[in-house]
């Protein structure tokens, strides 16, 4: 009897929950009673322009965005007040969330969550104190709590030294967590430059995962700033966390893109000293992914050979090359050759492939360069699976 009430309960048991979490940096969402703490150009009914009108403005193109947007649970950066995120949330119509999360104690523009699920818990961390807290909500799921930590770290104008405090910070705060999404602007970029802008973001996903691993080099970015393009807006997952394959991904609806495929900033004049021109959404690119309650099930990729992959007409695929070797590395990526001596390059990987070493690769996206095939895009995981040594 017992048997047949498990295999009863079985399939309600499986059921899991699908959830979507984004991040998007606003851009300066102020309101428009002066509190003292606001930027210049946003010092309200001012020779700026920043008025009601402008404001009307600005959140209908930011509801645009977020409704098209359509998370579940959306961590917004630079928004100054709870009265001006409930009018946001108000634009939204029927797609305005019944949860909010909002401490404002920060004199300015800090981080907030909007979320359809109920938030159950809520801490602020204090880093710096002249600097933007770390925000911890906790929130209920279908029955699985969420902790969800959301980060707006100090610019790099502010220097290394004081993001890798936040970093040092936020490892603290989720050390004893399980379930945890690291997320918002954290100002320090995918990709570690010259001058070590990005180490600091790193300290804090070497045991998590950062999801930009899912998307190729070149589609890597939420902000540009002339032509220098960054990922400075990140989601950080822990282990126990079950993500939807393939499901990240940059939000890039047209009307948010300038000409150049960069964010359609909100328009100041005079280089963002003169008047506000009613126009525009924000300087940075949307993030979101897929998530689940309950583990699903992944598909297993197929073994192909470099021949039969060169091959193929598809641009995603989900392959396996086994036993490859490295047969020369440059600035741009590396080429590999397999045991039939057929060769394919891997353009700017994740990896950090040593010459001669063999390995056993899952490839997840191709591209064609000066008509020939190339790969463009690994499982990360896959690039620690080394055969010798």
């Amino acid at each position: 009897m017992i048997k047949v009430v498990f295999l009863l309960l079985l399939p309600l048991f499986l059921l899991a929950t699908q959830f979507s979490v984004a991040s998007y940096n606003v851009e300066n969402l102020f309101d428009i009673k002066k509190s003292g703490y606001e930027y210049k150009e946003y010092i309200p009914n001012t020779k700026s322009g920043w008025n009601e009108k402008t404001l009307s403005i600005k959140i209908k193109n930011l509801s645009r965005v977020i409704k098209d947007l359509d998370a579940d649970i959306l961590a917004l950066q630079e928004v100054e007040n709870k009265e001006v995120l409930k009018r946001l949330n108000l634009a939204l119509s029927t797609k305005k969330y019944p949860y909010m999360y909002s401490s404002f104690k920060t004199k300015g523009v800090d981080s907030v969550l909007l979320s359809r699920f109920p938030i159950k818990t809520y801490k602020l961390y204090k880093v710096i104190d002249i600097y933007r807290p770390i925000h911890k909500v906790v929130v209920n799921i279908k029955g699985l709590h969420v902790t969800f930590f959301l980060n707006h770290w100090p610019s790099y104008k502010q220097g290394n030294s004081k993001r890798m405090q936040y970093a040092k910070a936020l490892k603290s705060f989720y050390k004893k967590e399980k379930n945890f999404i690291l997320l918002g602007d954290f100002n320090s970029p995918f990709s570690i430059d010259k001058q070590g802008w990005g180490k600091a973001v790193h300290c804090v996903f070497k045991d998590n995962y950062n999801l930009w691993y899912e998307l190729p080099f070149k589609q890597r970015y939420t902000h540009a700033f002339f032509k220098r393009r960054s990922a400075l807006d990140h989601i950080i997952i822990s282990k126990d966390i079950f993500y939807v394959q393939n499901s990240f991904n940059t939000f890039k609806p047209s009307y948010i893109l300038d000409k150049n495929k960069n964010p359609k900033r909100w328009q100041i004049s005079n280089r963002g000293k003169g008047k506000h021109l009613g126009q525009g959404y924000s300087d940075h690119i949307p993030i979101k992914a897929m998530f689940s309650t309950k583990k699903l099930k992944e598909s297993k990729p197929k073994d192909i050979t470099i021949k039969k992959l060169i091959t193929t007409n598809k641009i995603k695929v989900d392959y396996v090359l086994k036993d490859v070797m490295v047969i020369d590395k440059n600035k741009y990526g590396v080429n590999i050759e397999d045991k039939y001596r057929d060769k394919i390059f891997i353009y700017k990987p994740d990896c950090n492939f040593e010459l001669g070493n063999i390995y056993t690769l899952h490839v997840k996206e191709l591209a064609v360069y000066k008509g020939k095939k190339e790969i463009v895009l690994l499982d990360f995981n896959s690039c620690l699976d080394k055969i010798n040594d």
